[in-house]
């Protein structure tokens, strides 16, 4: 069947490009409706363009002509479209008898295609298929379902609009949708100062543009929608506001009102990247690396919201944050806003934690009272889940009847740290590997700056602590997990390059199942 170009997948998908008089028609479209429009609106308002412009020239080129089939018989000077031919037409020229011995008698005529000369059958009295009317659609003026065009072909044409309106000032884009300046509502500076005084009142925030909106005494005349839409637009220019909301929706917060681990990443959080050769690690490092889940190694995400168990680690459980990882980002609805408050709820008690993402520097911040609350420790197992309400995250751990446990403790004495078993009550699950605690966070902290201003090697930092941390079991070795959480008591440090440096430098020696060896005359 031969279709209008407009119904193939080649013209949406590989050729299509947004022409100037698209852009007249989205123009026009925004001045018909008068009001904000989704890309997927105005990717239908173009393809409903383009199907009636392929429709229209269709038109005009068959009035008065006859559609080309062999079976006809024609007269010089007669005016053909030919649909196999992309509707291409012509005059016909010349006419004489054809001769092939499969057919009976028949003609050929001449036709003249704008300059170029073709011949044709005609008069052919056989089983063509062009001569079989269901064989080619010969009424491309056929109505068209844009729907259903669009559920063919919307996201790659969306894609490609979108793409080229950024190019065109006078189209605004906000959260996926787009509406032209000259629609667009003034918001002055005295709007802009009375925005910032309703969210101050209202605690920073965060508030919907609607509730802000209606103490601003914007241009009434105007639809709500733009006007939401230019005070959003005016908001999002202002370094006085953030956009918080999750993905799909927007509400406002107060900048400098915001939670001042919110605004800057922690000290202890704050990560330097070390280079490292990743071929130094073998599948069962790798393997180790996936399951410690730094939110830091640039693992690759699944994409999928699904239940996840995760250990908090010393720098994230002494500044009340969870990791935004591999395997935890996919819980969250991040659009492009670069900070995103979001509430969990803890799925024991059903309390509600207002918590902030913040995605430039992975991390969740806000949980530092349930930390101390439910005595937390270094390596516990935290559990996050997708809640039924959209938006929201279950916060839950491993509750376990309290016991006394024999602990890892790090201390600091003469300006080096020291590690030591200690009885401490725990009723949270977790990795023995992973637990090592800390009474003295000060003296950590001092030592941590110390060591970041003496600019101490990994492997420095590593001597430090590892004849400690060895003399702590018979074996005299020490497991790369807790390595891992040792060191990142001192500097912020991922799994990959620790891992490495264990690998590459003769210091350390493996003995098995994770386990390594510290010879301190090969330093």
């Amino acid at each position: 069947m031969i279709e209008p170009q407009t119904q193939t997948r080649d013209f949406w998908v590989s050729a299509f490009t947004l022409s100037d008089l698209d852009v007249e028609q989205i123009y026009n479209h925004f001045l018909e409706v008068g009001r904000p429009q989704t890309t997927s609106e105005l990717t239908k308002t173009v393809m409903a363009y383009r199907v009636a412009e392929e429709r229209n020239e269709l038109r005009r080129r068959l009035a008065g002509r006859i559609v080309y089939q062999p079976n006809k018989r024609f007269n010089v000077g007669d005016e053909l479209v030919f649909p196999a031919l992309q509707f291409a037409y012509g005059t016909v020229t010349g006419i004489r008898p054809g001769h092939n011995p499969q057919y009976e008698q028949f003609n050929v005529i001449t036709v003249d295609l704008s300059g170029k000369t073709r011949e044709f059958a005609a008069d052919l009295q056989t089983d063509h298929l062009l001569n079989q009317d269901n064989g080619m659609r010969t009424d491309p003026v056929v109505e068209v379902d844009v729907q259903q065009l669009y559920d063919r072909f919307g996201p790659a044409v969306e894609e490609k609009i979108a793409e080229s309106l950024r190019l065109h000032p006078e189209f605004i884009s906000l959260a996926g949708h787009w509406l032209v300046k000259s629609l667009m509502v003034s918001v002055s500076i005295g709007h802009l100062h009375l925005a910032e005084a309703v969210l101050e009142v209202n605690e920073g925030g965060p508030l919907p543009t609607d509730d802000i909106m209606k103490h601003l005494d914007l241009d009434s005349s105007a639809d709500t929608s733009v006007q939401r839409f230019s005070l959003n637009d005016a908001l999002l220019h202002d370094g006085r506001f953030d956009e918080v909301a999750p993905a799909g929706k927007v509400a406002w917060f107060l900048r400098r009102m915001e939670p001042e681990s919110v605004q800057q990443p922690p000290e202890r959080l704050r990560y330097t990247p070390i280079p490292y050769d990743r071929a130094l690690l073998g599948p069962q490092l790798l393997a180790l690396e996936r399951e410690l889940d730094d939110e830091w190694s640039n693992l690759e995400s699944s994409g999928t919201a699904q239940p996840v168990v995760l250990c908090i680690i010393y720098p994230h459980l002494v500044t009340g944050t969870l990791p935004l990882s591999a395997r935890t980002r996919p819980l969250f609805p991040l659009g492009k806003s670069p900070r995103l408050q979001i509430d969990f709820v803890d799925e024991h008690t059903g309390h509600r934690i207002p918590a902030w993402v913040v995605k430039e520097h992975r991390y969740i911040y806000g949980f530092k009272e349930w930390f101390e609350t439910n005595n937390i420790p270094i390596g516990g197992f935290l559990t996050l889940k997708p809640a039924a309400e959209p938006g929201v995250v279950l916060l839950g751990y491993d509750r376990r009847r309290a016991q006394r446990e024999w602990v890892r403790m790090a201390t600091v004495a003469d300006g080096h740290v020291k590690f030591d078993l200690q009885r401490r009550t725990i009723s949270c699950g977790y990795d023995d590997l992973l637990i090592v605690g800390s009474d003295t966070i000060t003296a950590l902290d001092l030592l941590r700056r110390r060591i970041e201003m003496n600019q101490w090697s990994l492997a420095t930092i590593l001597a430090e602590i590892f004849p400690d941390l060895a003399k702590l079991i018979p074996q005299n070795a020490v497991h790369a997990k807790t390595l891992y959480s040792a060191v990142n008591m001192l500097r912020r440090v991922t799994p990959g390059p620790l891992f490495a440096e264990l690998v590459r430098h003769p210091a350390f020696h493996p003995v098995g199942d994770h386990y390594w060896q510290f010879d301190s005359t090969r330093l």
